[in-house]
């Protein structure tokens, strides 16, 4: 039967609203795919941010029987987190309780919190959650637990199936559970004693069927995530324990979880590393069962072909280059409570090791440095081997395992098929210890022959390590659509019709996520394969792995750089296939979203694994749009800056003065005129500063230094808002500070002529922002006598740009300056508390830790409001698209508590956007510094 998805649509909205719908085909588009190789294009998405509206989106989608598909972050690697009909993704702000136990025993998690968040709050109580999958700073719990996700250290042992205490639920029917709640359960099993009897005797079943018993018991001894978690029926015999466990690795075909309560773990205090280097991979796979025990919490293995693919990268130790072909690597860590035990760890891993020939000797380091560098040989060999593929290609990333005595013949048997079906550049790794293989491949999809050679190729695989080891097609990724048709191969009848039972006792309609797990379509993995073509080289090596998604300031207005570049990349294809008009609607239908409200702000290229530059790019793809009007506004803007500057200034002075007489009504009215007029004029925000001023440094003084101080646009151009507890504008206060510490302070004659060109690039002008800093650098350098004296700048994003130029003397950001030279040289008394934003441009030049410090020796206690990580303001982008600012500090007012009344940056523009919308007063560090010395 077909489904009428207006009618679903239309349902949707009458239930939920429009804001939480849509079916615009660009943002549909955008959502159509995960961190895998497939793409799915969704009827309608649903961003929910409580349990009634999944309840909702879920009595809908009974009412039609349409498919409803599941989605946290989006980091799943095998197709689970994508699907027809209605894709319902975690919002932006709901699902995110963190309650820890008060003994630290246990946490209690929404959904939608992101894994390596519980572990922040769990770090100070020297505990953890059991699993560390590798993208835990980005996936979220829903999806950890969904997908059964470990990782190099948690193995089976610390896993989600492991470390569950209960879960709470809603099934497809709209009933909610509590397996951790007696009078959850009671109600529960007076209304569906059936699905009750069902589970039990599904157990019973299983537990009589001697060979299926064995069958499972045998296939859980390695890592396994085919299929459902069958092993819970073995297990368990209560059915809520069964229901808690089978949760565990269904891939949201089974129910919609809503807050897990896991079991911590341990976190050691103490830790130590080791690099063996063998001959060859055999010897390296021999090692590993001889250490298996308490003493390694984990050991991690790299090839031949990885070794090759990290060599000579940044970070990298040198002597990699003169390894002999086929060495292999095995990192080794050993983690304890106390050095003591540290020691005895490490030295029982040598003995052990103590008959093999290393190539270097092996020795254990407990200094971070040195394990960090070991380390990232580990964690960067993905985004290594994702970066340097040929433009136009895929990345897939498959994990299987195997037992232990196999693992060096398997690890020869895929290279050989990597060898045979035309990918040379696979390369093997993994997490040895639980015999857990990852290979990449970098295939090309763009014909049909393609496709056919990675089927061939899967098949192979599967042939492999299902006939040939009996091991697991899926480890720890999910089975996905990926896996799917490989299932009944690896497991038998007996337990593929056992796991058909278990979807039809929960899902007997078959909406939830259908052909995830179990699919008919034994070439399903090989259907809505992803098209990778070339875009720009800003972008082209995205793997759309998502991890740009926690700090993009617009993810929850409506973007991520993920969906842009998806989208993007949809638009090349059409213009490739020759379809120009299809296109050119698409470019024009998602300008908006893709160019118009990116804040170019870079965080994305800060998270991103193999170094993509959304923010570039974007800026590059307003070049076109700017009008020949609008460029002669941009010249002459550049030509006359200093009188375009000094009416600006002046103009938010007369602002104030109009809103003071007439207040906010009028005052907006007049700016909604001028905006009919002229995009130049920005929204009315009763919180806008007065006109900034120039500052009046005192006469030299001898025997002391000097420096040249540049004020940039932002603190010269907007003065205090009404908010601010000072009528001094920044370079007045700069000013008085360097002067307190004993500096002489000179500034550029023509300082309004000045600017970095940052408006300008902002806007696509690259030629106006290129010349603007090299006029800059040029009237600067001439004040430096020859390059002594230091270059003064009072804005991160101005110091960043004018850096980028190269220039020949020494600029320094001023917070960089106050943390060096006057935190020591004047005398500081502490204030009670304070907020401090560490934004984009401090992360770039990697300023937090120094603005820290300065926020720290001034205050008793420094907030960081948790998940701010950009303003939004984009420069001067949020006085015309405020919408991007209030999107990105749409939580800060409620994160602040009460008692703190000032906070800090050291950029004007977001100083305003964070004042706004915070409710507090937020001015650069210098006022805090000076204050606190007076």
């Amino acid at each position: 039967m077909s489904i009428n998805y207006k009618l679903v649509i239309d349902d949707l909205r009458v239930q939920l609203g429009d804001h939480p719908v849509t079916d615009d085909p660009v943002r549909r588009f955008a959502w159509s795919t995960d961190a895998s190789y497939f793409r799915i294009v969704p009827e309608v998405v649903v961003h929910a941010e409580t349990l009634e509206q999944v309840k909702q989106t879920l009595a809908v989608a009974r009412k039609h029987n349409a498919p409803v598909t599941f989605r946290a972050a989006g980091t799943s690697l095998s197709g689970q987190a994508i699907g027809e009909g209605i894709l319902l993704i975690l919002g932006h702000d709901g699902f995110r309780k963190i309650e820890v136990s008060s003994d630290a025993k246990q946490i209690t998690l929404g959904a939608a919190v992101i894994g390596s968040d519980a572990n922040a709050v769990l770090a100070p109580l020297n505990r953890k959650i059991g699993p560390d999958p590798a993208t835990i700073a980005s996936a979220k719990i829903g999806g950890i637990v969904a997908n059964n996700a470990s990782g190099m250290c948690c193995g089976t042992a610390q896993n989600s199936y492991q470390t569950i205490a209960s879960a709470k639920l809603l099934f497809v029917d709209g009933t909610e559970l509590d397996t951790g709640c007696e009078k959850s359960k009671a109600e529960f099993a007076k209304t569906h004693g059936k699905l009750l009897d069902a589970i039990k005797e599904l157990s019973l079943m299983t537990r009589h069927n001697a060979v299926l018993a064995d069958r499972i018991r045998k296939k859980y001894s390695i890592k396994n995530t085919t299929g459902y978690g069958i092993n819970s029926l073995l297990d368990f015999t209560d059915p809520f324990d069964i229901i808690n466990h089978l949760m565990v690795g269904m891939e949201g075909t089974l129910a919609f979880i809503n807050e897990i309560t896991y079991h911590t773990v341990n976190e050691a205090k103490f830790k130590a590393s080791a690099m063996a280097v063998f001959h060859n991979m055999e010897d390296a796979a021999r090692a590993i069962p001889l250490i298996n025990g308490e003493s390694v919490a984990a050991a991690e293995l790299l090839d031949w072909p990885s070794i090759k693919a990290v060599t000579g990268k940044p970070g990298m130790p040198d002597w990699l280059s003169e390894l002999p072909a086929l060495s292999a690597i095995l990192l080794i860590e050993s983690r304890a409570d106390d050095a003591q035990t540290l020691e005895a760890y490490t030295q029982d891993v040598t003995q052990k090791l103590a008959g093999f020939d290393f190539i270097r000797p092996m020795e254990f380091s407990t200094n971070p440095a040195v394990c960090d560098k070991y380390w990232a040989m580990r964690k960067g060999l993905f985004p290594i081997v994702g970066g340097a593929r040929p433009k136009g290609t895929s990345v897939i990333i498959e994990d299987v395992a195997f037992e232990l005595e196999h693992l060096a013949s398997a690890a020869h048997d895929i290279t050989e098929l990597f060898h045979k079906h035309g990918y040379p550049e696979g390369c093997i790794y993994g997490h040895a210890l639980a015999g857990n293989f990852h290979f990449i491949i970098t295939p090309t999809f763009s014909t049909q022959a393609d496709i056919d050679r990675f089927h061939a190729f899967m098949d192979d695989i599967a042939d492999m390590v299902i006939n040939k080891y009996d091991g697991s097609m899926k480890a720890e990724h999910g089975t996905g659509r990926a896996v799917a048709p490989f299932v009944e191969k690896e497991w038998g009848q007996d337990a593929y019709t056992l796991m058909k039972s278990i979807k039809q006792v929960f899902d007997p309609q078959g909406i939830l996520n259908p052909g995830v797990i179990l699919n008919d379509d034994s070439n399903v993995h090989v259907k809505h394969i992803k098209p990778c073509p070339v875009v720009d080289d800003f972008v082209d090596k995205c793997i759309e792995c998502g991890f740009c998604e926690k700090t993009c300031p617009t993810s929850a207005l409506n973007f991520s750089p993920r969906q842009r570049i998806a989208t993007l990349r949809e638009i090349e294809r059409l213009e490739q296939s020759g379809d120009k008009a299809a296109a050119a609607e698409m470019r024009a239908a998602a300008k908006y979203d893709v160019i118009d409200t990116c804040a170019a702000c870079q965080l994305c290229t800060i998270a991103c694994p193999v170094d993509n530059s959304m923010g570039q790019l974007v800026r590059k793809l307003r070049t076109p749009y700017i009008t020949t009007t609008e460029q002669k506004v941009l010249d002459f803007q550049a030509k006359h800056f200093g009188a375009v500057n000094q009416v600006i200034s002046s103009g938010f002075d007369m602002l104030g003065v109009i809103h003071k007489i007439t207040g906010d009504g009028i005052t907006n009215a007049l700016m909604k005129t001028g905006r009919l007029i002229s995009k130049e004029v920005p929204y009315w925000n009763p919180d806008f500063p007065k006109g900034g001023k120039l500052p009046k440094p005192s006469p030299a003084k001898a025997g002391q230094e000097t420096v040249v101080y540049f004020p940039a646009c932002g603190g010269r151009t907007f003065g205090p808002t009404p908010k601010d507890p000072d009528n001094r504008t920044l370079p007045e206060v700069v000013v008085t500070l360097l002067e307190r510490a004993g500096y002489n302070v000179i500034t550029p004659e023509k300082t309004r002529d000045l600017c970095c060109g940052q408006m300008w690039e902002s806007k696509g002008d690259f030629k106006n922002a290129d010349a603007k800093r090299q006029e800059l650098i040029d009237a600067v350098s001439k004040m430096t006598d020859g390059g002594k004296l230091p270059v003064l700048v009072d804005a991160l994003s101005c110091t960043y740009r004018t850096l980028t130029g190269n220039p020949k003397v020494q600029i320094i950001d001023l917070v960089e300056f106050m943390h060096d030279n006057l935190l020591d040289k004047l005398n500081i008394s502490k204030k009670v508390n304070v907020a401090l934003h560490l934004g984009c441009s401090a992360r770039k030049m990697k300023l937090e830790p120094k603005m820290q410090a300065i926020a720290n020796a001034c205050s008793a206690q420094v907030l960081k409001p948790a998940g701010i990580d950009c303003c939004g303001y984009a420069g001067e982008k949020g006085l015309y698209k405020p919408e991007i600012n209030a999107s990105a500090l749409r939580n800060i007012k409620k994160l602040i508590p009460v008692d703190i009344k000032e906070g800090y940056y050291a950029n004007r523009m977001c100083e305003v956007g964070l004042t706004q919308h915070s409710g507090i007063s937020y001015r650069h560090l210098a006022y805090l510094l000076e204050e606190c010395t007076r």
